[in-house]
């Protein structure tokens, strides 16, 4: 009866170890079918002996061994990882890369240092469909990630703030050389324009002298109201003179060819004033104006 036990027990061990062997082939893939290719990577940094190898996110082998080669003429070190392919997925399907294959290595986790192999197929196969064959080598390059993303982004941001900055400061630049050439231009037209109001100012003395004088003469309302209207008129070119301050470079034409008129104007005032007060009857038979002065005196 012991003799009975002791068998059932040990069989029961026998097949219990046999189910953990079983599950350790199944899943190191012992047994199955694989085929080596190699891979060139300039940094063997985050490859390990384990690291996965996959194409378009599923499993489809391991990385072997990471191998140092140095170049017999730069003497620059480079390695060359040895993959270990599975020949048919776990369907039965057969597993073949096409010619064009490469690979990225990115980093699946930001928290972790380890690396991905992701194997990336061409976009078109070609009529031949040649595929890679088992000892081929081919190329790749490595991903950043998320952080180094960000850092890239941050450095255009960077750039574009710096060129905006010296846009700006550009256009600082010029809007000084603009107000200082404002300043010169109205500090060289501010005596002309005092000059010419204070000319403006006689005149209108002159001309309020000569109404005063018309009024109790007894002249038609007419002629009053003529010189009044005149009046008005110095009045507004007195106004637009003491605005002229505030005229730009750019106006400066202007402002100069409205100090000529306006001196002009006072010219001919003058010589109306000057003649009636000679002769009061050139009211009724009015009075020619002088012909304009072609010297071109400026102001």
């Amino acid at each position: 009866m012991e003799t009975r036990q002791d068998f059932y027990v040990g069989l029961l061990i026998v097949g219990a170890i046999a189910l953990v062997v079983g599950a350790l082939i199944a899943t190191s893939g012992w047994g199955e079918r694989r085929y080596n290719l190699f891979l060139r990577v300039a940094s063997a940094d985050g490859l390990s002996q384990d690291t996965k190898v996959s194409v378009q996110g599923l499993a489809v082998g391991r990385v072997a061994t990471v191998s140092p080669r140095v170049d017999s003429v730069s003497r620059r070190i480079s390695f060359l990882a040895q993959l270990s392919i599975k020949e048919r997925f776990a369907d039965g399907s057969s597993l073949r890369l096409p010619i064009g294959t490469h690979a990225e290595i990115v980093q699946p986790s930001q928290i972790s240092p380890a690396m991905e192999v992701q194997l990336i197929l061409p976009d078109t196969l070609g009529r031949a469909r040649v595929y890679l064959e088992a000892g081929d080598t081919i190329d790749s390059r490595r991903k950043g990630g998320a952080l180094e993303a960000f850092a890239q982004v941050a450095s255009d941001i960077s750039d574009d703030l710096k060129d905006a900055l010296r846009q700006t400061t550009r256009t600082l630049v010029r809007v000084q050389s603009t107000v200082t050439e404002t300043e010169k231009t109205l500090r060289s037209v501010t005596p002309n324009v005092e000059r010419t109001l204070g000319s403006v100012a006689t005149t209108m003395g002159r001309v309020d002298s000569l109404i005063e004088r018309l009024q109790r003469g007894g002249f038609a309302d007419s002629i009053a109201a003529t010189i009044a209207g005149t009046n008005r008129l110095l009045v507004r070119l007195d106004s637009l003179a003491r605005d002229a301050s505030a005229l730009t470079h750019e106006n400066r034409a202007d402002l100069r060819s409205t100090v000529v008129n306006l001196t002009e104007a006072s010219r001919q005032l003058n010589h109306f004033v000057d003649q009636m007060t000679r002769r009061p009857y050139r009211a009724l038979t009015g009075v020619k104006p002088l012909p304009r002065d072609s010297t071109g005196a400026k102001p």
